[in-house]
């Protein structure tokens, strides 16, 4: 067991809240019409400078799923002078890139060729696996089909995508769902040798949606489900918690081995009433050294699991291990 816990420093870019599923505990998308629908050039850009400026290494590009199918959606892309979704989040990879931040983007469930495009300027990309079971959550969400979050998943195995994934706890499913999906995880990860970590994210519920009355998981099932992910899950992919939603201490001593990202610029978007502790007084409480990485695991960094596009930065940012140079 490693005598450390690691995290990344990241600033988190919503670069658009329009997604075509619907799912029942959902906080984070809005209409085409409202506000903060899809952030224009100029408001990447200020935030990426600002991650800069406080040390990120990681630019968090999150969105809602394939927004282009949409009723509206291209014509607000249009007005910032896009004619493609996967276009303008090229451009801002590139942007980030030119700045000096490494992309991590969660797109939801792509085709073949746009995660193709999208590998020459990403240092690591996720997609939540959430569960493998058929839930009524997840009812008015045809990007929830765990068939083809599966197939996404070996997708990016195929192209030696660096990746993230996980499953959500609390949203209807039962405990062998949980194993299933956990297995299903770890047959993929043999095969493919690209799943970098594996997040255990507990359900939290938000106002206005169809689960806002429901109960989110006890500490007591997440602790259970971190040690269920350890013993299933290979040794080489590790197990993450989100400190800003459930305090981590104990779940470390249960095989959490990692907190993700954490962001002194930008608030948790997904979960914007869980405000991101501080790195100082974290390492304090939960009695373990923390070590910083990049978005890119500091294995694939030395396997050199990346594009001649991002090279020179993953090279400038990380020392002789692979972690943050500091």
């Amino acid at each position: 067991m490693q005598g450390f816990v690691t995290f990344s420093r990241n600033v988190f870019i919503p670069l658009t809240r329009v997604c075509r599923n619907s799912c029942a505990y959902c906080g984070f998308k809005c209409e085409v019409h409202e506000e903060g629908a899809l952030l224009d050039e100029q408001s990447v850009v200020r935030l990426l400078e600002r991650g800069a400026v406080s040390s990120c290494t990681e630019a968090l590009f999150t969105f809602g799923e394939q927004p282009w199918k949409v009723e509206g959606f291209e014509d607000k892309l249009e007005e910032i002078g896009f004619d493609s979704f996967i276009d303008y989040l090229m451009h801002s990879s590139r942007k980030a890139i030119e700045i000096g931040l490494l992309p991590h983007t969660n797109a939801g469930v792509l085709s073949f060729s746009d995660l193709q495009r999208l590998k020459s300027v990403s240092a690591s990309m996720g997609l939540m696996l959430e569960t493998t079971a058929n839930l009524n959550s997840h009812s008015d969400s045809p990007g929830k089909d765990p068939v083809e979050r599966l197939r996404f998943i070996e997708a990016a195995g195929r192209l030696k995508i660096p990746f993230t994934t996980g499953i959500l706890i609390g949203i209807g499913e039962s405990i062998s769902d949980r194993i299933d999906s956990l297995e299903a995880i770890a047959r993929i990860h043999r095969r493919f040798g690209h799943i970098q970590e594996v997040i255990i994210q507990n359900f939290s519920p938000k106002p206005g949606t169809g689960m806002s009355r429901c109960q989110p998981p006890s500490t007591s099932t997440m602790l259970d489900v971190v040690s269920l992910a350890r013993r299933i899950l290979p040794a080489d992919v590790a197990v993450q918690v989100a400190p800003n939603l459930i305090d981590p201490k104990f779940l470390v001593g249960h095989g959490a081995s990692d907190l993700g990202g954490i962001s002194t610029v930008t608030i948790d978007h997904i979960n914007p009433e869980a405000p991101w502790p501080k790195i100082d007084e974290l390492a304090r409480a939960i009695g373990v050294p923390l070590r910083e990485r990049l978005p890119i695991y500091p294995k694939y960094v030395m396997d050199s699991w990346y594009s001649d596009e991002i090279k020179p930065l993953i090279e400038m940012l990380s020392d002789r291990e692979g972690f943050r140079k500091v």
